[in-house]
């Protein structure tokens, strides 16, 4: 596996520019903060990163019939890394609190940009891996995500006090220019897909060719449905939620944010680790691996709820971040195995809609429901919503175990 060129430079490419938009944010944060001294502003960018992502995705079906995958990825980081250099240029020469609209547009262009980048790598991994090693690939990608995201932000925070705002920003232009430097270098044979009906049908039908296929095809739909109540139940892990439980529940000071942070961090890595050391048990055992890995999901996030430990809400926090893992690796590989190609990208730029649009709702919702009834209602009602999931996956079991098919026959089939 590591012995293909193309799929190692997809991942080192792709590492160096996780670390980038790691260190990217925390230089954001740093500076709105230094600048407004206002928790509002600095909650505006997270939003904007969202509400960026989600439109990308809605987007990307219509870039993903016209030019090849490996263009899109490659033009996408080359495009946030001219935006990023003009970040830098505006901040260190305009910055103040009268011209953050124009910060705001550049950091949601940024994302933008991501909302049809990162479907487009998803769907690159099964083009450079043969399927037997397939479920390996995600895990290694989601492990070395996983590290740099637990080391990422340590260091940022580090950076940031060494170099400044202006520094870090500079440091994350350098890795985006390696990034799209490695990413030039992988090379895929994509077919060419003709397009049959006049612009306008074509992009209505390029728009929404991914829903129809998670909607059509009952295997992508059960799976679709599990990662939708995912994100429901998701943001009781966002610093908004988990600060107040840490004061409220734990009755400790803001420091243990930062650790059960980490001790959840350390547990997707590990489910990345084991998924790639032990790939051929879960690769036989994949729909076992992901009920089990749903209950247990379900069950320590009903556990962190009700717990007032600090230690054993990172005990719960560290297991819940493994078995999470796990389950997001084995589902994303039954999505590979089951649709192909630009099929795929469009399928995941759906997901990645889907999923930014609930999970920012439900982190609202979360936010009154902690206000209006307490901060243990939150994550009681995240672990209803988790045992539905688990529920679901349960009765519909017989969807879990996938073979490599043709996508438009089986769509046409069921």
């Amino acid at each position: 596996m590591l012995k293909n060129k193309s799929f190692r430079a997809l991942l080192a490419g792709e590492s160096l520019a996780n670390a980038g938009d790691t260190f990217y944010i925390v230089a954001l944060i740093t500076t709105v903060f230094s600048v407004t001294d206002s928790l509002f502003y600095v909650s505006l960018v997270p939003v904007i990163n969202l509400s960026g992502g989600f439109l990308g995705g809605l987007v990307a079906p219509l870039l993903i019939d016209r030019y090849k995958l490996r263009s899109i990825l490659l033009n996408s980081q080359l495009l946030k890394t001219c935006l990023l250099l003009l970040l830098s240029l505006y901040v260190s020469l305009f910055l103040s609190i009268d011209t953050f609209v124009i910060i705001y547009l550049l950091i949601f262009c940024t994302n933008f940009l991501d909302g049809f980048a990162h479907p487009t790598s998803s769907a690159i991994i099964p083009e450079l891996i043969e399927e037997t090693y397939l479920l390996k690939a995600n895990s290694l990608m989601s492990s070395v995500y996983q590290f740099i995201n637990m080391g990422g932000w340590a260091v940022g925070g580090i950076l940031a006090v060494l170099l400044h705002s202006n520094g870090l920003l500079i440091l994350t232009f350098i890795l985006y220019v390696l990034s799209t430097f490695l990413l030039s270098f992988i090379k895929i044979d994509e077919k060419k897909h003709a397009t049959q009906s006049t612009k306008k049908e074509s992009n209505l039908h390029s728009f929404l060719e991914g829903w129809k296929l998670i909607l059509v095809d009952n295997k992508l739909r059960i799976l679709q449905i599990t990662l939708f109540l995912g994100s429901i139940a998701g943001p009781v892990w966002v610093s908004s939620i988990i600060y107040p439980f840490i004061e409220l529940r734990l009755h400790e000071g803001t420091e243990w944010w930062g650790y059960i942070n980490a001790a959840f961090f350390l547990g997707l890595f590990f489910g990345g680790l084991i998924g790639y050391t032990k790939s051929d048990l879960v690769d036989r055992h994949i729909h076992f691996v992901i009920l089990i890995c749903s209950f247990v999901v379900f069950l320590m996030t009903f556990l962190f709820g009700i717990n007032s430990s600090p230690l054993l809400a990172l005990l719960v926090s560290c297991i819940y971040g493994l078995f999470y893992e796990l389950s997001m690796i084995a589902i994303h590989t039954l999505i590979q195995g089951r649709v192909k190609e630009k099929l795929l990208a469009k399928v995941y730029a759906a997901q990645s809609s889907i999923t930014m649009a609930t999970f920012g709702i439900s982190t609202l919702i979360m936010g009154v429901i902690g206000e209006r009834i307490n901060i243990i209602a939150v994550y009681m009602v995240s672990s209803i919503v988790l045992l539905l999931a688990f529920l679901i996956l349960l009765i519909k079991k017989k969807h879990l175990s996938l073979s490599v098919v043709d996508t438009h026959q089986s769509v046409e089939n069921e």
